[in-house]
């Protein structure tokens, strides 16, 4: 059924499309790896995760920048963690998180199947607030 009055679709990425938690969650087991952490990942993502999220709320409501957002929610998991991290390799791991991220592709169930059922019918797009 097309409604007639809409044309296009836009799609958010993360969390609607694109398994962000499973990218996310591989991204740092690659960008560990690299950097020769030896970190327990459970443990790294079930601080990191909730941390994400609040500098996410801070960065919408404009208290805080994108490079605080990207320092600060590596930093509190290590400090949470009892980790001694230098500030360098904080900045290192974030950016190589950035770099990694989108090296995975694992898509949420049922995405492939919803956009083959829309594209013929809407133009689709796809946007997304993160950083590149």
């Amino acid at each position: 059924m097309k409604l007639n009055h809409i044309t296009d679709i836009f799609f958010d990425l993360d969390h609607t499309l694109w398994d962000f938690d499973r990218n996310s969650g591989l991204t740092f087991e690659k960008i560990f790896k690299m950097n020769g952490f030896d970190i327990h990942l459970e443990d790294f993502l079930s601080i990191y995760i909730p941390k994400n999220l609040e500098y996410w709320k801070l960065y919408r409501e404009n208290k805080i920048d994108k490079e605080s957002l990207r320092f600060a929610r590596l930093n509190d998991v290590f400090t949470e963690l009892d980790m001694q991290v230098e500030r360098e390799m904080i900045y290192k791991l974030s950016h190589d998180y950035i770099e990694h991220l989108a090296s995975f592709d694992h898509l949420l169930e049922g995405t492939i199947e919803l956009l083959d059922y829309l594209r013929p019918k809407y133009k689709l797009h796809v946007i997304t607030n993160g950083f590149r």
